[in-house]
């Protein structure tokens, strides 16, 4: 994103829509790239967060900023160090000298005890280039203005209504396996039944070329979208309707149809009911069907611009399945802050 922040106070008061969730004991490194043509902007991202209590994590993050080419950072101690105490000059100096060998700047470090209206920070180390957009004033002290007025959390609230978990726990667990309905059926009958469901969907769509597949999908979709919305139980227990739930998941069996439900899935006026049921599916499911069920999920929320739980849907993916593919590619993409390329790879 690309805002004019006062640093860091708007800064580290943004973080946790970044992230998704307020960090807590954790070091974050938030990648900033001038903007030439406008003087005093930056493109802000992407951002890292690491325990503070893991240096392994710490090199980790230094190394997978470097691979994606990021060379001007800032960084935020949040909380306190593995012994309770609180991280100083030291602790800065030694993390932009690891930085340094590999290949990056960081620009300025602070510490904050949390991220909440009104917490202190205070600068820990300062390497502003005179060079870098006309040596900005980094404030070295100071308290966080109100995170709900700050700039990247009314933009959060106002597109979704969404606000950030507390912790990191709290973002993952939001994915967390539920029951849904009363089927009277395990995990594995229901995946049965969808894999049934994606056999009879493969064989209709097989009957007509790519333009008019893509067609017929849509129509299949926004049929059983309509069913489920239609539920006497109403969005919030969409699992009810069993017909339209488990031709739904059918579509996430197979890459070539799941591939075109991304494609609905990547334009901005996407069904709604879509990302519920996403959500529904992936909390029901298990294997590549949860999967791929997170991975629409992650898809819908960027197409509307509404990034606070991508990050936790695409990592429920991977320690569902670290081997997935799909989950994979957008990661990467993701670390790169490349929304832009996830939507055009989709389309």
């Amino acid at each position: 994103m690309t805002q004019t922040l006062m640093i860091p106070d708007d800064l580290i008061a943004s973080i946790p829509a970044f992230l998704g969730f307020y960090p807590t004991d954790s070091l974050v490194v938030t990648a900033i790239f001038p903007e030439p043509d406008q003087p005093g902007k930056s493109l802000v991202g992407p951002i890292t967060r690491a325990d503070l209590a893991d240096d392994g994590a710490v090199e980790a993050t230094l190394l997978s900023l470097a691979d994606i080419g990021v060379t001007v950072t800032f960084a935020f101690f949040v909380g306190e160090g593995p012994g309770g105490e609180r991280p100083g000059i030291e602790n800065a100096h030694m993390l932009c000298r690891r930085a340094v060998r590999h290949g990056i700047q960081v620009l300025a470090v602070w510490w904050v005890p949390e991220i909440m209206s009104g917490a202190p920070f205070r600068k820990l180390a300062d390497n502003t280039a005179p060079e870098w957009g006309g040596n900005p004033t980094l404030r070295a002290n100071g308290v966080l203005p109100d995170i709900a007025t700050g700039a990247a959390m009314r933009e959060l609230i106002s597109g979704s209504g969404m606000l950030p978990e507390l912790s990191r726990e709290d973002a993952l667990s939001f994915f967390s396996s539920v029951v849904y309905g009363d089927f009277g059926i395990g995990v594995e009958r229901m995946t049965m039944e969808a894999e049934k469901r994606s056999a009879q969907i493969a064989e209709e769509l097989s009957r007509s070329g790519t333009d008019q597949a893509r067609s017929l999908l849509r129509v299949m979709v926004g049929r059983w979208l309509s069913e489920l919305r239609a539920s006497p139980a109403g969005d919030d227990d969409v699992g009810r309707d069993e017909e339209a739930l488990f031709s739904v998941a059918g579509l996430l069996v197979r890459p070539e149809i799941r591939d075109l439900v991304l494609g609905i899935a990547s334009e901005e006026h996407h069904p709604p009911a879509l990302q519920n049921a996403m959500l529904v599916i992936a909390r029901m499911f298990r294997g590549t069907i949860r999967c791929n069920a997170l991975c629409v999920y992650a898809v819908t929320l960027i197409a509307a611009g509404r990034t606070a739980r991508v990050w936790a849907a695409l990592r429920c993916a991977y320690d569902e399945d670290s081997g997935h593919r799909l989950t994979g590619l957008l990661m990467a993409a993701y670390r790169r802050g490349r929304f832009d390329l996830i939507l055009e790879s989709c389309r």
